[in-house]
């Protein structure tokens, strides 16, 4: 009798143990038909709120396959784009709209376009003026945006 018991509550405790990483999983990733879609534009539309710049809103398309790149922003057709692949993790995906979102807001011409290419060369990714900024506004406005949602 006894080993019956200690096998049913070794099967139990690791459903139960299953169970709960699959809920933490789920909480993570985001659940819903296409989460990251609704999730990018939920903070796109937030960050119009509490930055408006243009009347223009930038187009927003999320993009499967893989890339070196989280998100990119293109001024000549006005779009952030996002890897799906990489942004899983719903505080990765809001901090990458929230930065591509600061590209955005400060690229509004060719000449500031090529004021960021310029800039890339001189400096590189890691210490590029522009890069820090956006990186900054990515990871304080996400706790904003978690704390608020």
């Amino acid at each position: 009798m006894n080993t019956f018991f200690t096998i049913y509550f070794t099967v139990v405790g690791g459903l139960f143990i299953l169970t709960l990483i699959s809920e933490i999983i789920k909480f993570l990733i985001g659940e819903g038909e296409d989460w990251q879609h609704e999730l990018a534009n939920d903070v796109l539309n937030w960050c119009l709120e509490l930055y408006p710049i243009r009347k223009q809103k930038p187009l927003l398309t999320l993009v499967e396959g893989k890339s070196h790149l989280a998100g990119e922003y293109c001024f000549y057709n006005n779009t952030i784009t996002i890897y799906r692949n990489n942004n899983v993790i719903r505080r990765e995906l809001i901090n990458t709209v929230i930065h591509e979102y600061f590209h955005y807001y400060l690229i509004t011409s060719e000449s500031k376009t090529k004021l960021y290419q310029d800039q890339l060369e001189q400096f590189s990714l890691a210490h590029h003026p522009q890069e820090i900024l956006c990186n900054t506004m990515g990871e304080t406005l996400t706790k904003v945006y978690l704390k608020n949602n």
